[in-house]
């Protein structure tokens, strides 16, 4: 292979090299670690997800405890890794006391490994996938955050 077919996917019409942009390297890390880290914000804040409305007068005040759970298939690509990577990242550095309380827990679970069917099924979850449930006087309020896909 020629050092000029190695290359080609990295040139314009003009056969100039064309570099990726700062601002998109940035962006590919930035994303995930805004979007989660909001979102787990919002729920240790308000006691629920945004978008769950409350069931009751009595699910005022703040959640019990909040799992963030991101599901993968056995081989995982690149994007998949730095999702869970990113994630993880964000959990660990911004919501430290509150991993260490117990309020908040991380998991990373196969999907593809039968000993997790039960928390597979509990979540729906059938491939790479992030879920935020936020547990209020034992009741689950599961979302899955389809944002972390974005770019």
């Amino acid at each position: 292979m020629t050092k000029a077919t190695r290359n080609k996917g990295n040139k314009n019409k003009n056969g100039s090299k064309v570099p990726k942009s700062k601002l998109t390297k940035i962006l590919w890390i930035v994303r995930p670690i805004a979007l989660v880290g909001l979102i787990v914000w919002l729920i240790l804040a308000y006691g629920m997800s945004p978008a769950t409305p409350p069931t009751s007068n009595n699910s005022s005040g703040p959640a019990d405890r909040v799992e963030v759970v991101y599901f993968h298939r056995t081989q995982q690509c690149y994007t998949c890794r730095y999702a869970e990577e990113g994630t993880r990242y964000t959990v660990e550095t911004y919501f430290g006391d509150e991993l260490a309380s117990g309020k908040l827990t991380f998991q990373s679970i196969d999907v593809q490994d039968s000993k997790n069917a039960a928390i597979v099924e509990k979540y729906g979850a059938y491939t790479s996938s992030l879920f935020i449930n936020t547990v209020k006087d034992g009741t689950d309020h599961i979302e899955q955050v389809t944002d972390i896909w974005l770019s």
